[in-house]
């Protein structure tokens, strides 16, 4: 319990310095490399589901004290780009696995579950019951989160500066933050406690949005969110995500060979693709584009487009949706393109 508290902490202060440098995206990208440096070099150490959906709960809560109502308008005009792009996530996913299988000698469900864009954690759990190798399978779900969550914050990052915005008061006074902080802990608890009883993919971070909105709305209106608060985290999500990045998923991942970097960069191009026909089909900027449709994990976009302020209900509602519909046409998928777990006699 204390290296892992004391790991969290050293996160969360290297995330701190990476936000006062104006690294963008500082607390995520902080806390990530210093998990990625722990589980190669130091000790590898395990968190369990219950401390990621509390990072979940703690974004979504601010995500919700953010929202405007009005917002919501403007969203019918994004429902058939969004499907277009939905469609052809799919599509990508299915041939990508498709090229992983021809240039590898993976079994096909191993290859089709590695390439599913979205659900990680519901897609390797499924895996493992259509005879897929699971290991595999977490690994390549493991090294595409990490590296679009290491890369795509920093991209967008650049072109949406935000000076020292972790560190800032940002002109919240004692009281409204104090009661803010406690309206979001009890949001913590509402949602663990939501989510434990209903469950489906993105379910904590839609329930803290939901909550967050309502108490932002209706019951504290006037108090603001210390922008501290959100930078913390972030450190907490960066931190487990890093660790996850261990020395068992780089060689599951260069067992493979070169044919699992090149999808991996194939994934990447087709993610800019993506984003840019969004982009053309919508009056939304490039970068918001990018982080509503890139496949990298609802909860690290919607996260990520809080700290630069880059319309985070927008990204959090699109990557939860993805996330949604992918579950929903998963079986589906899994019917016409998997293969039948065989069963011994």
């Amino acid at each position: 319990m204390l290296q892992k508290a004391t790991f969290l902490i050293i996160a969360a202060l290297v995330g701190a310095a990476f936000s006062y440098l104006n690294v963008p995206a500082g607390w995520l990208l902080g806390s990530l490399v210093t998990g990625i440096v722990s589980a190669f070099y130091i000790k590898k150490l395990f968190f369990s589901d219950s401390l990621f959906k509390v990072s979940l709960a703690l974004i979504g809560g601010n995500i919700g004290f953010m929202v405007v109502p009005e917002q919501f308008l403007t969203y019918h005009m994004l429902i058939g780009p969004f499907l277009i792009t939905l469609i052809l996530t799919i599509v990508g996913g299915i041939l990508l696995g498709r090229f992983l299988l021809k240039y590898t000698g993976m079994h096909p469900n191993t290859a089709f579950f590695c390439c599913m864009p979205g659900g990680a954690s519901e897609v390797i759990a499924l895996s493992k019951e259509y005879g897929a190798d699971q290991r595999l399978v977490a690994a390549f779900h493991t090294t595409r989160i990490t590296l679009f969550v290491f890369i795509i914050p920093f991209i967008v990052g650049l072109s949406h500066p935000v000076v020292n915005s972790g560190l800032s008061a940002n002109g919240v006074s004692l009281t409204s933050g104090s009661t803010a902080i406690a309206a979001l802990i009890v949001i913590v608890i509402m949602t663990l406690w939501l989510g434990a009883r209903v469950r489906f993919p993105g379910s904590a971070l839609f329930f803290a949005i939901a909550l967050g909105f309502s108490v932002h709305q209706w019951v504290i209106p006037t108090s603001e969110m210390p922008f501290f608060v959100t930078g913390l985290a972030q450190a907490l999500m960066g931190a487990i995500i890093g660790m996850r990045f261990d020395r068992e998923t780089f060689q599951e991942i260069k067992r493979v060979g070169g044919a699992s970097a090149l999808t991996l960069a194939l994934y990447f191009l087709m993610s800019f693709g993506l984003a840019a026909i969004f982009f053309f089909l919508t009056p939304i900027n490039y970068s918001t584009s990018l982080l509503s449709i890139v496949p990298a994990g609802a909860a690290e976009m919607a996260s990520t487009a809080t700290m630069l302020a880059i319309e985070p209900t927008m990204v959090a509602t699109l990557q939860m949706l993805r996330v949604l519909a992918l579950f929903l046409v998963l079986p589906f998928l899994i019917k016409w393109f998997a293969e039948k777990p065989k069963t011994n006699p």
